[in-house]
């Protein structure tokens, strides 16, 4: 998955509140595992996603553990 395409889907999301809900993250997660692994460049876009916490705390958990997960393999 290109990372400017996760880049758009959380501009996208931001839109209306400035932060990513659960049902959101959830949108975001199935964009990052489609092909079943989580690629340097979508690690990265966590990452820097997480960092500037633009996330309620459902969805924070979500993503963080989608990260820790590759961190993992």
């Amino acid at each position: 998955m290109p990372k400017r395409t996760l880049d758009e889907a959380l501009k996208e999301v931001l839109q209306d509140d400035n932060k990513v809900s659960k049902f959101e993250a959830r949108v975001l997660r199935e964009l990052i595992m489609a092909d079943g692994q989580v690629s340097s460049e979508e690690r990265q876009f966590l990452q820097r996603a997480l960092e500037n916490n633009q996330f309620d705390d459902d969805a924070f958990e979500m993503l963080s553990q989608v990260l820790l997960r590759a961190e993992m393999k």
